[in-house]
């Protein structure tokens, strides 16, 4: 591309002419004027200045790698793959560019994401947009790639580095754990304010597997329940079986059976939440309400049919996720912008009986 301009450039003089042109600098914040998090064909960020097009007309082509956490087992991360489309196909002829996706899945396996990256590399991948499957493994393997040129992307999963040396990729992309853990809670208090109670009880499932991540949005869900019934009976319970519906199940089972009554169930994700409906449901504990977080179709359909146990579904919408992901490595590779430590997503939404008509769910492909 650089010797095409050149030539052009030498052609120009020789023929006595002078062209010119501008183009603003792109503004550092992405996500402050991002479309809300809802349906995925209305979630686009702030726009982004294309680079002046060569005179050509033809769009620069560059090998992006895409290495995703859980496809196998988790069909939410599908909506990362339609996020990434979807923002090539907003600003691939805008800005005179052209992504080739390569989409590998990981399995949730930190030696499989290891080798992805690397085969990516292999491949001449310009940059890799990575949903790591830990905080940490491929710290090692982002530095040696980055010190190659390759800049790398992170999405969904923070990592910790060790030193400041570790911090090689140009942003993290990810929703704030904490806050969506809060909008559960904050929906929890709607209908803890409709019981007269002073010492409610809620129940949240936690995945200790998923380390921080968990934590945090335990900590959101805690705080906006205390913040209103400071004598709350907060429980919270670590399911270390599959994380699945099923180990859910078994786990709320057994505590159904030590505690009379729980007001409201949350958890880390819809199948924890959903293993804990099924077990609620199997023993006639019809005072137990239920929210999930993240996006499922059977949560969706249940709220869509005013099934009285549930009260919410917090979206977590992947489609930003991956829109805005990919928003960040065009930022990063081809206008070679100094990005945020954070590259900010909209703020969690709830979706309830009173609004889920405003949502056209139906069509979101990545809930399966």
């Amino acid at each position: 591309m650089k010797k095409a301009l050149a030539l052009l450039m030498v052609a120009a003089m020789a023929l006595g002419l002078v062209a010119c042109g501008s183009s603003e600098k792109p503004a550092d914040a992405p996500a402050e004027s991002a479309a809300p998090a809802a349906p995925a064909e209305s979630a686009k960020p702030a726009e982004s200045q294309a680079p002046a097009a060569d005179s050509t007309g033809e769009k620069q082509s560059y090998k992006i790698g895409v290495s995703i956490m859980e496809l196998t087992a988790y069909t939410w991360y599908q909506g990362v793959i339609d996020g990434c489309n979807q923002w090539m196909a907003d600003h691939g002829d805008e800005y005179g560019v052209n992504f080739e996706f390569s989409f590998e899945d990981s399995r949730s396996d930190v030696q499989t994401m290891l080798t992805n990256v690397e085969n990516m590399a292999s491949a001449g991948s310009d940059g890799i947009i990575l949903f790591p499957a830990d905080a940490s493994s491929a710290i090692p393997t982002m530095k040696e790639l980055t010190g190659q040129g390759i800049p790398f992307v992170i999405g969904d999963y923070a990592q910790e580095p060790s030193s400041d040396s570790d911090v090689v990729w140009s942003t993290f992309v990810g929703h704030d754990m904490k806050a969506l853990g809060k909008k559960a809670g904050e929906e929890a208090v709607k209908y803890l304010d409709t019981l007269g109670k002073d010492d409610p009880v809620c129940l949240f499932i936690s995945r200790p597997t998923s380390g921080q991540v968990s934590q945090d949005r335990f900590d959101g869900f805690k705080s906006a329940v205390l913040e209103k019934y400071p004598n709350a009976k907060i429980i919270e319970e670590g399911d270390t079986g599959a994380g699945n519906r099923d180990s859910a199940q078994t786990l709320m089972e057994n505590v159904l059976q030590r505690e009379s009554v729980i007001d409201v169930v949350c958890g880390h994700n819809d199948a924890e939440v959903v293993g804990a409906y099924y077990a609620a449901v199997a023993q006639g504990r019809d005072e137990t309400k239920f929210i999930g977080i993240a996006g499922d179709i059977d949560v969706l359909t249940w709220i869509s049919e005013n099934n009285d146990k549930w009260l919410a579904e917090v979206l977590q919408d992947p489609v930003v996720l991956g829109y805005q992901a990919t928003d960040a490595m065009y930022k990063a590779l081809v206008l070679k912008e100094d990005l945020p430590e954070n590259y900010d997503l909209p703020e969690p939404e709830a979706i309830t009986p009173s609004n889920i008509a405003d949502y056209d769910w139906k069509n979101w492909g990545w809930l399966g």
